[in-house]
């Protein structure tokens, strides 16, 4: 695993994803705007591309990530690359990160 470039923040979001007649559920265990982990008992090899639905708190509509990538895996934790948004689910995602990254520099 590599350092990132963008702060991680911690989540505990229901998440499902299809990859090749894969469907699975997991949760994601800490969030940014390029990726995120997510732990699940369906397996994934690294290179997996899929997409994925993350199921945030309250009214917020889920956010979908078209294109997503398994870039490592631990035991039943796998770190996946956002590549492709559905929509205005960047944006949704952004405001959402913001919104519970308590601090503000920059």
């Amino acid at each position: 695993m590599e350092p990132r470039s963008n702060l991680r923040v911690p989540v505990d979001y229901e998440a499902s994803f299809t990859s090749d007649g894969v469907k699975g559920t997991g949760l994601l265990r800490n969030l940014t705007i390029g990726g995120s982990e997510i732990e699940s008992d369906v397996p994934l090899a690294v290179g997996t591309s899929l997409c994925l639905r993350i199921k945030t708190s309250g009214a917020r509509p889920p956010i979908v990530i078209a294109l997503g990538i398994v870039r490592w895996k631990q035991d039943n934790r796998y770190g996946v690359e956002f590549i492709r948004f559905e929509g205005a689910a960047k944006r949704q995602l952004e405001d959402m990160l913001n919104q519970r990254d308590g601090s503000s520099s920059d």
